[in-house]
């Protein structure tokens, strides 16, 4: 399946005019809302959609049109046992809508890193603990000694009762050319948010549905939330599964984003603390250190499956999205 590429899109009032008339059309209807709302959790094939909506398929296969016609939407396939299978992503996060065609703010300058799973830094595994690699070859059990293993950069789940992985990506200053086609500034000082996108459920014995686990989610060393995952999904097999992987074992993950914006922290946009950008201290940090954590005291020591760009429903490791804010070009 094809990972989205379009994160952020910039419409004006003066220039872009059947584009902005086909987004606010599509917009519109409270059914294309919901299929949204759906596809933001997971994508979806149409009969899923159509399905979970109440809806019927040839009303489903209607609206997603006009939502890929948007450039909201986009079709995509995921290659598992059942065969090629069409599915429904998102293809736009945000977009800006420009009043001013005169105005000095062009576009925000998205930069993505993605960071493999198994490339923490620092960890601490109790059982049940593990790691799988896609090709089946590595699969450490219970040992958490093996967690420094060398070969957990080739990591595509990884499971623990209690613990934290912690990981450090360089985010430095940049200037020049740095992406195809544009002129991009990278200026930590320009800093205006930075969201971490990850597939994740509980862990116990098996999979339960009930199994609750409280995640703590921290950056440089500051808590940015706490959240309850609801469970150990495993009713039905994850999309990118290998076969080899038990149907007995956890399967998929719900997909948390964690967004850090001037005014406080987001979870799948939701406000769930006042920690702030500014509270991270960027400028004065090369690193980035997130940590992701079930402590010993929590109410729920549910543990977590973190799964990678070969296992569970998403084809993504983890990925950070910092955005800055581009200025002074027209």
């Amino acid at each position: 399946m094809e990972q989205e590429q379009t994160r952020l899109k910039l419409l004006t009032l003066y220039d872009t005019e059947d584009e902005l008339a086909k987004v606010c059309s599509a917009l519109s209807v409270q059914t294309r809302r919901d299929i949204i709302k759906l596809i933001a959790e997971m994508p979806c094939s149409i009969n899923e959609i159509a399905w979970k909506l109440n809806i019927p398929v040839s009303t489903a296969s209607f609206h997603i049109k006009t939502l890929v016609d948007a450039n909201i939407l986009r079709y995509t396939s995921s290659n598992n046992k059942r065969g090629n299978e069409k599915l429904v992503s998102l293809n736009m996060v945000m977009f800006n809508l420009m009043l001013d065609r005169n105005s000095a703010i062009v576009s925000d300058n998205i930069q993505v890193i993605n960071v493999p799973i198994g490339s923490y830094t620092s960890y601490k595994a109790e059982p049940t603990c593990g790691i799988n690699t896609p090709d089946g070859v590595l699969v450490i059990e219970d040992t958490p000694a093996m967690f420094s293993s060398p070969q957990r950069f080739n990591a595509g789940h990884i499971w623990l009762k209690c613990g934290y992985l912690e990981y450090k990506v360089p985010l430095l200053n940049y200037s020049g050319s740095r992406t195809v086609g544009t002129n991009s500034v990278y200026d930590k000082h320009a800093i205006r948010s930075v969201c971490f996108k990850f597939e994740l459920c509980s862990e116990t014995a098996m999979y339960d549905h009930n199994c609750k686990s409280d995640i703590t989610f921290s950056v440089n060393g500051l808590e940015a939330c706490t959240f309850v995952c609801s469970g150990d999904f495993g009713e039905h097999r994850g999309r990118l599964n290998p076969e080899w992987h038990s149907s007995r074992d956890s399967q998929y993950g719900l997909l948390y984003n964690i967004d850090i914006r001037y005014d406080g922290t987001y979870l799948n946009e939701k406000r769930v603390s006042e920690l702030a950008i500014e509270d991270l201290h960027l400028v004065d940090n090369d690193l980035l250190t997130f940590r992701i954590e079930v402590k010993p005291d929590a109410k729920h020591v549910g543990g977590f499956n973190l799964f990678g760009k070969s296992f569970g429903d998403y084809p993504q490791d983890i990925d950070i999205v910092v955005t800055y804010q581009n200025i002074g070009r027209k």
